[in-house]
């Protein structure tokens, strides 16, 4: 398999995570498990006409080739028969607001038609994506395509003041601290920060806060649970556990004995 990242250079660096490409030339319909990690992405099957749906029942259905994925609550199901040729597009947290005009509220926990959001434009996206050679080209691509639509409106300060209170490892009592400190209601707050990243203050903080946990677990960090669940930033073992299967649908336990391509796939 072939995988590569690239970081866009400003105006978009500090909007846009990443691109990546992926490469697995006749790779067999092989299902993972992919956790919540509070992204939301582009992804643009190159190889086929359909990217592979499936129900968390099992249930397999057919999709566009090109999907806006909304930052998810829960875990998904993905078919590596995709990867047999696609690239993504990875936003900071709120950063497809500056490309897109619907409310991050809308598109969270979905998966929806590209060609739905921008119309043909998608389709022509897709279609120059596959005629140039070489993921150079296609990140290239990429990074033309968003400088086109990189719109002016930045976050709301409000907005940035919540994400760096979270980055720094917040608390439930921090956060509303920081919401107090912005002049504005709590509702307020949480409206404004729903409509540009998707959830709630507090929902995006767990979902950050389960995946300092993945990435602990992932790097096989030897403490006892009670230790890591304070490390993460629970407030004790159960707490830890609980969090721990609602997003995941596993034990923090059978995570670890599972094998793992990348710490948020699962081959389960």
């Amino acid at each position: 398999m072939v995988y590569l990242e690239y970081k866009p250079k400003a105006p978009l660096e500090a909007w846009v995570k990443m691109f990546w490409y992926a490469c697995t030339p006749g790779i067999a319909s092989t299902l993972q498990r992919v956790l919540p990690n509070g992204d939301t992405q582009i992804v643009i099957n190159l190889a086929h006409a359909n990217c592979h749906g499936v129900l968390r029942s099992g249930e397999r259905f057919l999709q566009a080739p090109s999907l806006l994925v909304g930052l998810q609550h829960g875990y998904q199901t993905i078919d590596l028969a995709d990867t047999e040729e696609m690239v993504g597009v990875v936003f900071a947290p709120g950063g497809q607001r500056r490309f897109l005009a619907e409310p991050a509220t809308e598109l969270c926990g979905v998966e929806t038609d590209l060609e739905l959001l921008l119309g043909r434009e998608a389709e022509t996206l897709r279609e120059r994506l596959m005629e140039v050679s070489g993921p150079e080209s296609k990140f290239a691509l990429l990074e033309l395509f968003l400088r086109g639509r990189l719109g002016a409106a930045p976050l709301h300060p409000a907005v940035c003041a919540m994400l760096l209170e979270i980055r720094r490892r917040a608390t439930v009592c921090s956060l509303a601290e920081a919401s107090k400190a912005t002049g504005l209601s709590d509702r307020r707050v949480r409206d404004l920060f729903r409509e540009e990243i998707g959830v709630s203050p507090k929902s995006f903080l767990r979902i950050l806060r389960f995946q300092r946990a993945v990435q602990q677990l992932h790097q096989g960090t030897e403490l006892p649970w009670a230790e890591l669940a304070l490390e993460c930033g629970y407030y004790d073992q159960s707490h830890f556990a609980n969090e721990f299967h609602e997003f995941s649908g596993i034990s923090p336990t059978a995570y670890s004995r599972l094998e793992r391509p990348w710490a948020n796939h699962l081959v389960l």
